[in-house]
């Protein structure tokens, strides 16, 4: 499993990948993989001060794209949530985000839609990020423009036909994959790496489906995953999940299954889940309604105030 680093510009195909385990040896706070990865590279003990040496540090600020880039990630027809940050000249995200940015989608030049005003959001997590909704009508390349006074950056991102993306999509129905239990571990070990361990492990996923029943599945890695979102995202859900009607599943699921057995945790074999879902990533968030079709998704960062409004939709 890859960490992205995603850049904004002219390089839509192209983003980096970065082991897991010097991600975590940086012992940084990002707000998802990709932004603990762009903050550990800025901040390292080898980072060069580029403008010193006259190297022209590039914009001050860009439009940093905090979603997998190098995989058929967005479909088109399908409503998609894309998690922003802003970086500065050296790719280190922003600890604070002043105020809400504007966004707006183009392709070839063409205006899609009003523009939208995305407030940052940053309640529960490391850094603040700013979710973009929006449904792309097509396949093909796009332009994401965020403005904020005089300022506007712009981002490029390519949409897939929904066939080809392989993980599960809003709208469909969330698929059968076996998620440990108390009592049935399918080989993963640990089955939670939370401490506490949290209370999320009374269902088998595919035992839960069709009950008429609204569920909540969570891939996150706590332990593993520390310095970014994955820890957060539990301890959210679990608050959050407090408050949910007694009828609503929630399930969370590790990532690797014998993390433990191995000596490096690329070795490490990955859990029922993220194997069947083609995951390449972490934190996902899925919140189906009584039917089992998912209602939203909420991939890398989710704060406080997102996650009720996601789990409001598990009815």
């Amino acid at each position: 499993m890859k960490d992205f680093v995603s850049d904004s510009e002219n390089q839509p195909n192209h983003p980096r990948a970065i082991d897991r385990r010097r991600v975590l040896l940086g012992g940084l706070g990002g707000v998802g993989l990709v932004a603990g990865a762009a903050l550990s590279s800025a901040c390292s003990s080898g980072a060069t001060d580029t403008t010193s040496e006259g190297v022209d540090p590039g914009p001050k600020e860009t439009l940093t794209a905090l979603f997998p880039r190098n995989i058929a990630y967005l479909a088109s027809g399908v409503p998609s949530r894309l998690v922003y940050t802003i970086t500065d000249a050296e790719g280190v995200p922003a600890l604070e985000l002043p105020g809400p940015m504007t966004f707006a989608v183009e392709r070839d030049g063409v205006s899609l839609g009003d523009p939208v005003k995305v407030e940052p959001r940053s309640d529960g997590v490391p850094r603040p990020y700013l979710p973009l909704y929006f449904t792309f009508p097509a396949p093909g390349l796009y332009d994401i423009f965020a403005s904020r006074g005089k300022t506007r950056l712009n981002s490029q991102v390519i949409v897939s036909p929904a066939s080809e993306v392989e993980s599960p999509q809003v709208n469909s129905v969330l698929p059968p994959a076996n998620t440990p239990t108390t009592t049935m571990s399918f080989d993963v070990d640990p089955i939670c790496t939370r401490v506490p361990r949290c209370p999320f492990h009374e269902f088998d996923l595919p035992l839960a489906l069709g009950t008429g029943r609204p569920i909540v599945v969570l891939l996150a890695t706590p332990a593993y995953c520390q310095t970014a979102a994955c820890g957060p995202i539990l301890d959210l859900l679990v608050e959050e999940a407090a408050l949910l009607p007694p009828e609503v599943i929630v399930i969370h699921s590790e990532v690797y299954q014998n993390p433990k057995m191995v000596r490096e945790l690329s070795e490490a074999a990955l859990a029922p889940l993220p194997l069947a879902y083609k995951l390449g990533f972490e934190p996902s968030l899925f919140v189906t309604n009584a039917a089992n079709v998912i209602q939203v998704r909420g991939d890398i960062a989710v704060d406080r105030g997102e996650m009720a409004q996601m789990l409001a939709l598990a009815k």
